[in-house]
């Protein structure tokens, strides 16, 4: 069950950026970055990493085909490069929790907590950007503060960490581990958020979606954790503790 949400979000967002960019004037391969990044995570759960090179493979050859055949004719190089965006944003960093659903309980527990200690810096952001944000963060998000900003990061590790030493997240049990993943979760997050926040600036659009109303779309729901599924996986890996 888990693993059809992952895949169905996953699709669903790199659906709405490629909406996104055609707005923009773009015309991406939207049904080959589409499979491709679908692909990516199914491929990542029943295969590993090995999948990667195999699936990134596929996918390129088709939208370079795609041109090749006359199928579309208008900038190549660069509509290309926009359908590889979408795979490699979204498809290559969500994969990462098809990795750790992969492992089986072990794995789950790591993923609710990336996914908890993200919600915590989504909503303590939010909270405290409002009520005493003053300072603006930087100008690829000017509604952001620099406030808000720390206070969802502080969030962010809190919960983490006391989660963690509570009751645990699977093997995630201890105040050190917790904090770990806290703060790999509090530096992640902001830069995926960001980095989302200068797609959308440069796009000239205010949400990448409408399926959630008042909230954007799932991709601007989702965009915190793209970056923090590959953080806390290579923590995981690299620490070996808790693997």
């Amino acid at each position: 069950p888990a693993m059809v949400l992952v895949t169905a979000v996953i699709g669903v967002a790199v659906a709405e950026l490629y909406g996104a960019l055609r707005q923009a004037g773009y015309q991406p391969v939207a049904l080959a970055g589409i499979v491709g990044s679908v692909g990516l995570v199914i491929g990542a759960y029943n295969y590993g990493y090995g999948a990667y090179p195999a699936v990134l493979f596929l996918t390129t050859a088709v939208c370079l085909l795609w041109y090749f055949v006359g199928a579309a004719h208008e900038s190549p190089v660069l509509n290309v490069g926009a359908t590889l965006l979408g795979v490699l944003w979204v498809g290559l960093f969500g994969s990462f929790a098809a990795l750790m659903l992969g492992l089986g309980d072990p794995g789950l527990g790591i993923l609710l907590a990336a996914i908890i200690g993200t919600i915590g810096y989504d909503v303590g952001g939010l909270f405290i950007g409002r009520n005493a944000g003053r300072q603006p963060l930087s100008a690829a998000s000017p509604n952001k503060t620099v406030e808000g900003l720390l206070g969802g990061c502080a969030v962010a590790f809190v919960v983490v960490v006391v989660l963690s030493a509570l009751v645990g997240f699977g093997p995630i049990d201890s105040f050190a581990e917790g904090a770990l993943v806290g703060l790999a979760v509090a530096l992640f997050a902001p830069l995926g958020d960001l980095c989302e926040s200068l797609v959308k600036r440069d796009l000239e659009v205010k949400d990448m979606g409408s399926i959630l109303p008042g909230h954007g779309g799932l991709m601007d729901r989702f965009d915190g954790m793209l970056f923090v599924l590959p953080a806390v996986w290579l923590l995981a890996t690299l620490r070996d503790f808790f693997m």
